[in-house]
């Protein structure tokens, strides 16, 4: 929703996206895009890359595409010392749905940096599928910190091919999220509270959102 809804789709977007897994996200690049994919684990980058012919999504699209080997924290941080911000259209995180979870990437101190790399109008699009884990109130702090708009896109799996997914965006200019496409998957959070503090690199506590 966040990439086919965005006013720069098939306009040359600048995306951004933590954990590469197969390289599935890529499917969305278009001529003329710049994808940089960030991938902690080498054997992950082998096989979206083509090891043994199994994935293909990384070939198979026209957008330019960099992968970015090691922790991605650490190399966003580099590059913004070195080259400065992306300027991300849309910058996606989807590094959470193994159920363990790189709490070093849900920080006040993380979000910084992210925000630095995007756009002032782009997408922050976070993937919380967790089975034992309730990832939201940690992003509905990190939002209200940092004066985002954030909404709840939950999808229903068939118990077959497709399993159930929780995402959260974030922008600091929600125009995107009034688009019918994107509204009407909109989970309300309208009476949503929180007990759970602001996550920093000093303070997080995994026990405080267990399911």
């Amino acid at each position: 929703l966040a990439m086919l809804n965005h006013p720069k789709y098939g306009h040359g977007m600048r995306v951004g996206i933590l954990g590469l897994g197969i390289g599935t996200l890529t499917a969305y690049g278009q001529a003329g895009d710049d994808y940089r994919l960030y991938e902690i684990n080498p054997v992950m980058v082998d096989l979206a890359e083509g090891m043994d012919g199994y994935f293909t999504y990384l070939a198979d699209n026209p957008a330019k595409k960099t992968v970015i080997l090691g922790d991605a924290r650490l190399s966003l941080e580099n590059e913004l010392s070195t080259s400065g911000s992306n300027n991300f259209d849309v910058l996606v995180m989807d590094v959470f749905s193994s159920d363990s979870v790189p709490v070093h990437l849900i920080t006040k101190e993380a979000f910084d940096i992210y925000l630095k790399h995007l756009a002032p109008d782009g997408i922050l699009a976070v993937n919380i599928s967790t089975r034992y884990l309730d990832l939201r109130p940690v992003m509905w702090q990190l939002s209200k910190f940092y004066n985002l708009t954030m909404i709840v896109i939950p999808t229903e799996g068939d118990g077959k091919l497709v399993f159930p997914s929780l995402w959260v965006l974030m922008s600091r200019t929600p125009a995107e999220f009034q688009l019918p496409a994107i509204a009407e998957r909109v989970f309300p959070m309208d009476d949503y509270s929180t007990n759970v503090p602001l996550w920093t690199d000093d303070f997080n506590n995994l026990f405080q959102i267990f399911r």
